[in-house]
């Protein structure tokens, strides 16, 4: 299409009406000079040249002067001899505007450049913003492009298919609330998010605030795409989750578009898709039969049970715990239970979630052998059993129960304690320091972890001591709190007779999965 079309004397963005339809006639450029000068504000796109648009190409190449970052600048220069470039930093926006304006009014063609679509968070607001204040004599015309999310959703497959709203994290022109009530707008209607300017040099903790108030509305295996450099060099893909992003666990940029997807969102083969046929109204079928989202995501009905009832837990919960890694754990405990009780009861020493992640990562510095995962240690097997090794096993991390142990049968003869307490004992032995402790069943293996605690130098990175029951098990775990004050030793427990090893090992398998590496579903290096 020509660049646009002349209407009075002036370029105007609508072409004659003809035959009562729009359309654009041809129109050279040098036609469109005119003697007070033109500023075109043009969208590069992402920057590879297959997606520069003609009229961004053809604005250019009329342009006598190109003003920009000098970083996109970078991304056009075959396009720039013989002209005038001028180049400016970010953050110096309205000065690159100005100048801009000036030269177009000395009676210059000038072009004004922004990555993506100059009027999605680009230069063409700028302009007409400054124009409006300042008074300007020169013709303004906005070259659309492609913009981020356009160009991030087509290498992630079509995760932009349905509704969808975009919002920038960058708080140098919207202030910070503003733009957490826009989030939790979008996050309770549903709709996709394309986040643009998610972080900076100075800007490193707002994508996982964002991700915190997204996690009230959705479940933290959320699919989210990350595309940096998107068709340049350096192009990186991956699909995280939104507990990743929560957790920080996912590596963004200033060049990063990050697309978070909707309730309806799923991965497929790799990309991800928020379906737009609904299929209630338009039922699509693959070649077997099988409906699209059913065939695509290859998750059976275990998996869409277990996601339906983490939709419902959150639901339930509400907005608290606010913590990612506590939700994280909570909502196992409450799955497992079917206990929202939990909600309240539920205990963390400060730091308890972060050294029993670390201590499975193999990253607790002072104890243990650096560099080695830690171990589980159980008190009874089926808690043991309950331990997923699915999670358990890419991590390294072994799991120990000596219960049944002939020594532990000893033991607790010679010592008149009983075999959990005596199997516990064993296997501190046989692991030794930074082990993480749990105990869903006998109070009197907690108990014999607090003596053991008090009366050696022997350290476990973490006690998860949940034991159920009448006798014993409220009195244990209240000295497992008020004992952190002088051991030190992260714990976590629940306050009451509730508990178990169903529960214990719900916490125990959170915390593998938060230990473990993001789900990189999709990964892309351009060259």
């Amino acid at each position: 299409m020509a660049l646009l079309q002349k209407k009075n004397g002036r370029a105007d963005s609508r072409a004659l009406n003809r035959s009562s339809s729009w359309y654009a006639e041809p129109m050279s450029l040098e036609d469109q000079a005119t003697t007070t000068g033109t500023l075109y504000v043009v969208g590069l796109g992402p920057g590879s040249a297959g997606l520069l648009t003609p009229d961004a190409s053809a604005a250019l190449a009329a342009s006598e002067a190109v003003v920009g970052y000098r970083g996109y600048l970078d991304l056009i220069e075959d396009r720039l001899a013989g002209k005038t470039i001028v180049g400016r930093e970010l953050g110096e926006e309205v000065e690159r505007a100005r100048l801009a304006l000036e030269l177009a009014e000395q009676g210059r063609t000038v072009a004004l450049i922004s990555t993506g679509d100059a009027g999605i968070y680009g230069m063409g607001g700028v302009v007409w913003e400054l124009a409006s204040r300042v008074g300007t004599t020169a013709e303004l015309v906005v070259v659309p492009g492609v913009t981020a999310a356009c160009s991030a959703a087509a290498l992630l497959g079509a995760p932009i298919a349905h509704d969808w709203a975009s919002l920038s994290l960058s708080d140098l022109l919207t202030p910070w609330d503003v733009i957490v009530r826009r989030v939790d707008a979008a996050a309770e209607a549903d709709f996709v998010l394309a986040l643009y300017n998610p972080a900076s040099r100075k800007r490193t903790r707002q994508l996982a605030a964002v991700a915190d108030r997204l996690l009230v509305h959705r479940s933290p295996e959320t699919p989210v795409g990350l595309v940096e450099n998107a068709y340049r060099p350096g192009e990186r893909v991956e699909i995280v989750t939104l507990m990743d992003l929560a957790l920080g666990k996912a590596v963004v940029n200033m060049f990063t578009t990050v697309v978070v997807g909707s309730s309806r969102t799923f991965v497929a083969n790799g990309k991800m898709v928020t379906p737009r046929i609904y299929a209630a109204k338009a039922p699509i079928h693959d070649a077997n039969g099988s409906p699209p989202e059913e065939a695509a995501t290859s998750r059976g009905p275990g998996d869409l049970i277990m996601a339906e009832s983490l939709a419902i837990i959150d639901r339930e919960l509400g907005p608290e715990p606010s913590d990612p890694a506590e939700r994280a754990v909570l909502r196992r405990v409450i799955h497992a239970s079917a206990d929202f009780e939990f909600a309240g009861t539920l205990q963390f020493s400060p730091g308890a979630l972060e050294a029993a992640i670390e201590a499975f990562r193999g990253e607790s510095q002072g104890k243990g052998t650096p560099g080695l995962p830690a171990s589980v240690v159980t008190d009874v097997e089926m808690l043991k059993s309950g331990v997923r090794r699915d999670l358990a096993e890419p991590l390294g991390v072994s799991t120990f129960c000596l219960l049944n142990h002939s020594q532990s049968r000893r033991i607790a003869a010679d010592d008149a304690i009983t075999r959990s307490a005596a199997g516990l004992r064993l296997a501190v032995a046989e692991v030794g320091n930074n082990a993480v402790i749990a105990i869903g069943n006998a109070p009197t293996a907690l108990e014999e972890t607090l003596r053991l605690i008090r009366e050696t130098p022997w350290r476990p990175a973490c006690v998860i001591g949940i034991p159920v029951g009448f006798v014993g098990v409220e009195a244990s775990k209240q000295r497992l709190i008020d004992e952190f004050q002088d051991s030190g030793v992260p714990f976590i427990t629940s306050l009451g007779r509730k508990g178990g090893t169903a529960v214990t090992a719900a916490v125990v398998n959170a915390l593998l999965e938060l230990a473990g590496p993001a789900p990189r579903i999709r990964t892309l290096t351009g060259g």
